[in-house]
Parts: structure tokens; sequence; C-alpha cells
């Protein structure tokens, strides 16, 4: 009945058609009577005129869901950033960026010569002019370039690395000899928002392994969109309770999903608290 209204998602689309294909004739004669149906009982409606508000609606809607989007892969992209290896830019860079300049030498002026005529002091004005645009719209595009760079870094920092300590824990951790352990408390450390109702906090990236680890806070009455698992993914429930693959979880229960595995119906009615342990680069499905 859904294949025939044609409200399935794609997902279930192509697994419908596929398993359509291969059954029998009855199969193929009941969709098809469907498809009458629905197709006699929409041909016989009246059309109704959506609401003026609605195209706002959606808009908004759009405009949200694709904000939370564009913040989703920031985050990851910092993360993935920050555990890369830097690389060296390309001697051909400076090349380049020196035949550009250079392209302009035709705006410089001669001032060897000091006599000018009326054309020449016209034309001299006139490249001097074009010499000072050009060169406001390479210092424009450098600025916002260095404004962006420093955004950007700004944004891995707040993402990925947790609240600095206080004096007096680096100085114990110095006196200790505790160098390389990192403590972070639970006031400490920055919680994003990752999907409506769904917020984590970074507590470390393994850039071997490429994998974070995190805490997710489900508000209740909240469902995480579907996605495909790029690399194993491990998580443990610290709080409350969630639904995952149809199986219930609650405190102290642990789950493993192997790399290539789908999760469809991430969901809590209660709320929860999960540590995660899984690739940045997991794959949203549609």
């Amino acid at each position: 009945m859904l294949y025939a209204l044609g409200i399935l998602d794609p997902y279930d689309r192509r697994a419908f058609m596929m398993k359509l294909q291969g059954e029998s004739d009855q199969l193929r004669q009941v969709v098809m009577a469907y498809q009458a149906v629905t197709y006699a009982m929409a041909s016989v409606v009246t059309p109704v005129m959506p609401p003026a508000s609605l195209r706002e609606r959606l808009i908004n809607q759009v405009a949200k869901e694709a904000a939370q989007e564009v913040e989703q892969f920031e985050l990851t992209a910092d993360t993935l950033a920050f555990g890369s290896a830097p690389v060296r830019p390309p001697d051909s860079l400076r090349k380049r960026l020196m035949s550009r300049i250079e392209g302009h030498a035709d705006l410089r002026l001669d001032l060897r010569d000091s006599t000018y005529s009326p054309r020449q002091i016209q034309t001299a004005g006139s490249h001097s002019r074009r010499y000072s645009a050009a060169w406001r719209h390479l210092f424009v595009t450098l600025y916002t370039s260095m404004q962006l760079c420093w955004k950007a870094f700004v944004n891995l920092l707040r993402t990925v690395l947790p609240s600095v300590p206080s004096d007096r824990s680096r100085l114990s951790k110095t006196k200790t000899g505790f160098q390389g352990l990192t403590f972070i408390k639970a006031s400490e450390g920055a919680w994003r928002e990752l999907a409506p109702g769904v917020t984590a906090k970074m507590l470390s990236f393994d850039a071997t392994s490429r994998k974070t680890t995190a805490l997710l806070r489900f508000a209740p009455e909240t469902s995480y969109a579907p996605h495909r698992h790029t690399e194993v993914e491990e998580l443990y429930v610290l709080e409350g309770g969630c639904s995952i693959a149809g199986r219930e979880m609650t405190v102290g229960d642990y789950h493993r999903a192997e790399t290539g595995t789908e999760h469809y119906d991430t969901s809590t009615d209660e709320g929860c608290l999960l540590l995660v342990i899984s690739s940045p680069r997991n794959e949203m499905l549609p």
C-alpha cells in the first residue's frame, strides 16, 4: 500500500522493487490493484489549496536542517583536521601566487622619468587608480582568507579540546609526574548540538585509529537520523534508556556495531546519556 501511494523512502522502495521482481504474479497483481485504487481516489478528490504559511514553514524547516547538517559537517571536518598530519604546500603554490601578482606589472608607474606630458599624467592617473584597485582587491581577499582561517581554528579548539584545566590541576599533574595523562572533569568541555535533541561533548580523538570518544546526550522523545558505520562503533549506556535496532537498552548495557552496519531506529523516550566510541566519518542515510 505504501509503495502504491508513493510514500516509501528511497531505501525501502528499492528493496521492495527488488522483491517485487522476484515474487509471484499474484503479488504484482495485488500491487497493480492498489495502484489502480490509489489513482481512482486521487482523481475524484477536490484539490485543496495549502495555507499561505505552509511555504514559510517548509523553508524554515529546510533552513534549520541545512544549518544542522553544516554544523555537523564542520564538527567532523575540524576533528579530522586536528588528527591529520600537517601537509607542506607544493612549491608551485608560491610560483602561482607570484605570477598572479606579477600579472599586475603593467599597472606600475615608471618613476624614473620625472617629465610627463598632460597625456602621460592622465594615463598615469588612470593606471594609478587601476593599480590601487587591484591591490585593494588583493588585500581584501587575503584579509578575508585570514579571518576564515582564524574562525576555523577557533572552532577547532572549541570543538576538539576540553576546557583548559586550572593552574592547580596543571601544577599537581606536573609535580606528581603524570605527564601524558588527560583528565576532563564533568564541569569541563563544551557540549554542541549534533541534531535536534542530541548534544555531544568530545573527549578525545585518536589520530591512529581515527576514532572519537564522546558523550552523547539525548533529550526525551528524541531519535537520531539513520546512518551507516564506516568503522566499528561501540557505546555504553550511562543514564536513562534507549532503543537501538529494536533492542531496549538501559544503564550498564553495551552495544557494538561492526563496520558497514546501519542504524535506522536509534531513539529514546525518557532521554539518555551514552559513551560512544566511533568514527566521525559515518555516512548519513536518506
